[in-house]
């Protein structure tokens, strides 16, 4: 029980950092794309394609490790409910 509660854990700390840097590129593609409508550079263009690209892949990482987490949580759940120490 103990090793499924601790592997949930780690599931969980997975998923607060991705979401942590899906938000941090999030920001990041709404300050570059407020530059690019304010002075349309190729530059500023090229690095908001940059950024958005990596935001997208950090909302994939996001999904997924939010779907191990829930896995870790069915797991230990599933685990807890057929041990007798539930009735306690």
């Amino acid at each position: 029980m103990t090793a499924l509660r601790l592997a949930e854990e780690r599931a969980c700390a997975g998923y607060l950092a991705a979401r942590k840097d899906m938000l941090r590129l999030r920001a990041r593609v709404v300050t570059v794309g407020r530059l690019v409508t304010e002075r349309p550079r190729p530059d500023y263009h090229a690095t908001l394609r940059t950024v958005a690209t990596a935001h997208g892949a950090a909302v994939q990482r996001t999904r997924l490790a939010f779907e191990r987490w829930q896995q870790a949580q069915l797991r230990a759940d599933a685990q807890w409910t057929a041990t007798v120490g539930r009735a306690a």
